[in-house]
């Protein structure tokens, strides 16, 4: 076999190696990224989702302030006969993926509604979560997901949804406990305690809804 053999073989079996490495990375590459999407899979759908656009509504000045008052009056009232609720305001994230998980609806907000659901125990609709797009109630009785981070044993499954859905939407989550009647907002990883008293309570859901989508869609 002459030099000039060897040497074509030489340069084809680096070529070969070569392939063969590309070939190699590929199938890793690619093994990569279906893993990433498997494990990330619902992060990526909500990231998508809660990125669709909407129509947004707007607000004059007195219906975000009726808006409050009737929300600071209807958690004093749960509060006050310790009735269990969660309730929670979508602001710049679009939450259909869990206004779908329960019952649609579209029906003003108002205190008698929100009482009569969250007490009627009878009713499959007391449980779950309510949902509020602008100043309808869209969704009852929604699942949301539980937080997997290790929460305080004084907390319940409520609180733990509040955790668990504030780590995906930005959205404002209000929870009255059944056990005392507390009042607590879920913002980040943190729960904040809230006045039972209607006055004090008006004052500080004004204040957390400062950051409320539709104040920049008020109407002057």
């Amino acid at each position: 076999m002459t030099a000039s053999h060897l040497l074509f073989s030489s340069s084809e079996f680096d070529n070969i190696e070569i392939i063969l490495l590309i070939l190699m990375l590929t199938c890793l590459i690619t093994i990569f990224l279906l893993v990433f999407i498997l494990v990330f899979q619902r992060q990526i759908q909500t990231f998508f989702e809660k990125k669709r656009s909407r129509k947004r509504t707007k607000a004059t000045d007195k219906e975000i302030i009726d808006f409050i008052n009737n929300l600071a009056g209807t958690l004093a009232k749960l509060s006050y006969d310790k009735t269990g609720a969660i309730i929670v305001i979508e602001n710049r994230d679009n939450m259909d993926r869990y206004i779908r998980s329960g019952k649609r609806v579209n029906v003003p907000f108002f205190s008698e509604f929100v009482l009569t659901l969250f007490k009627n125990h009878n009713s499959p609709l007391h449980d779950g979560a309510m949902i509020v797009r602008d100043f309808m109630i869209v969704s009852l009785s929604s699942y949301l997901p539980m937080t997997k981070k290790v929460v305080p044993v004084k907390y319940g499954a409520r609180h733990r949804a509040a955790f668990g859905i504030c780590e995906y939407y930005d959205c404002f989550v209000f929870v009255v406990s059944e056990t005392n009647g507390d009042i607590t907002y879920s913002r980040n990883d943190e729960l904040y305690q809230l006045s039972s008293k209607p006055e004090e309570l008006v004052e500080q859901i004004q204040a957390i809804l400062k950051r409320w989508s539709i104040y920049k869609n008020q109407v002057k």
